[in-house]
């Protein structure tokens, strides 16, 4: 194998093991997977997939070549992002329909608090 393609993949697996672990804990603070197992590993494999299409981009066109490495690579982590998501939507959709948030209307504490 040539060296500028190793050094290109190192980069991108590299870069999808250093940012993926804090990505996907964010993301679950801000919105929780209530879908279970499958949800959260479909979850992992989308975020994981799509934080290497920048690098297999940038890396792989500029050191290998766009059309032998940079734009298949890119393209094809941009598609699994997308069919995770799909297969993460589908697992998680029937149990967020059933939790049920509590709405509790406008309050008079709201109404003092909005400067109206």
């Amino acid at each position: 194998m040539e060296i500028r393609l190793i050094i290109a993949v190192i980069v991108v697996v590299a870069s999808i093991a250093i940012f993926t672990g804090p990505t996907v804990r964010r993301s679950s603070q801000k919105d929780k997977v209530y879908g279970g197992a499958l949800a959260q590993a479909f979850h992992f494999i989308a975020i994981a997939a799509y934080i290497g299409v920048v690098p297999s981009f940038l890396c792989g066109s500029i050191l290998v070549g766009a059309g032998a490495f940079g734009l298949p690579l890119g393209f094809s982590l941009l598609a699994i992002a997308f069919a995770s998501l799909l297969i993460h939507a589908i697992a998680e959709r029937p149990i967020r329909v059933t939790v049920v948030k509590e709405d509790r209307g406008w309050t008079e504490e709201d109404a003092r608090s909005s400067g109206l």
